[in-house]
């Protein structure tokens, strides 16, 4: 076996590593990632009400070929679409994400017309409850029930 030579894995001279200085975040730092990490979370929140939104969508047309929804029914699913629509749409504003909660328990009513979105709104909520959980440890929002306010 040989001694190492000091060389590198490039066969030049070998260089001494130099030690990496970690230095602390400065408060400004801190802040662009809590604001960079709040838009990106609120986008994502947008991405969730906006698939609501194309689920309660296409409910008239899967039931459509079974029973039908009838008019009622049909009006209070483009509805709920119209609002979970206008909620991501106020997610930037500091009370979008009340809405936002709120709208969860809405999406999850729609299970007394159509049994099946009860499952599909508990999925929905539970995503929703994941990125608040997400949020709080990435921008340090409020915990408990505080956190579905924003």
């Amino acid at each position: 076996m040989s001694e190492p030579s000091g060389e590198g894995a490039d066969g030049g001279a070998g260089e001494r590593d130099e030690p990496v200085v970690v230095t602390e975040p400065t408060p400004e730092q801190l802040a662009e990632r809590a604001r960079r990490a709040d838009k990106g979370t609120r986008g994502a929140m947008a991405g969730i009400l906006g698939l609501e939104a194309l689920v309660v969508l296409l409910i008239p047309r899967t039931i459509a070929f079974t029973t039908g929804l009838g008019p009622v029914r049909t009006a209070v699913c483009f509805a709920v679409a119209a609002l979970l629509v206008l909620g991501a749409a106020v997610l930037r504003r500091s009370w979008g994400i009340a809405v936002g909660s709120a709208l969860q328990v809405v999406f999850t009513a729609t299970g007394f017309l159509i049994a099946t979105m009860f499952l599909i709104g508990v999925i929905f909520a539970a995503i929703w409850l994941r990125l608040l959980m997400l949020r709080h440890e990435v921008v340090g929002s409020p915990g408990g029930l505080r956190m579905l306010a924003g």
